[in-house]
């Protein structure tokens, strides 16, 4: 006795069957732009470059010259012009607001209001525990190959790195 299984049947066909089109659609590829999972031309996944964009901003400075290389040295990805444009745009507002957060620290030490001092420390500590997730999240997206857009920056972001 034999254990072969039947031949397998030959793929549907008809009305709105994926299979009738030579080349299947991919959700993640936006209007115009290649979709992740190839190379970029640095030799990099897209994926790969993707996500360094969001997590070389932990080392001090690093990830805004990362962010910037990426997005004026790459030409065929618009997948990583996009995540390096909002990788740098949310490096910039993580900036600012550690800028202002200093400037206010500074005049509530100058006027002797130390509950308020306390306060402002706190609301930065979680501020800061925000921006952490919202990094941590848009890198596994980028890493998944996902064309995941951060409040506000991402539109932005989209704008600029379509052009």
């Amino acid at each position: 006795m034999s254990n072969q299984y039947p031949p397998p049947s030959p793929p549907p066909s008809g009305y709105g069957s994926p299979y009738d089109s030579p080349q299947m659609s991919n959700p993640l590829t936006p209007p115009g732009g290649t979709g992740p999972g190839g190379k970029t031309s640095m030799g990099l996944d897209e994926n790969v470059a993707g996500m360094l964009s969001y997590l070389t901003l932990f080392c001090c400075g690093i990830g805004i010259i990362v962010n910037i290389v990426f997005f004026l040295m790459e030409k065929n990805s618009r997948f990583v012009r996009f995540h390096a444009m909002q990788g740098l745009l949310f490096g910039g507002l993580w900036v600012a607001l550690g800028i202002v957060f200093r400037i206010l620290a500074a005049i509530l030490g100058i006027a002797h209001m130390g509950i308020l001092t306390i306060g402002l420390a706190f609301v930065q500590i979680i501020l800061l525990l925000g921006l952490v997730v919202f990094l941590i999240l848009a890198a596994i997206k980028a890493y998944q190959g996902n064309w995941y857009k951060l409040p506000i920056l991402g539109d932005i972001a989209e704008n600029i790195a379509g052009k």
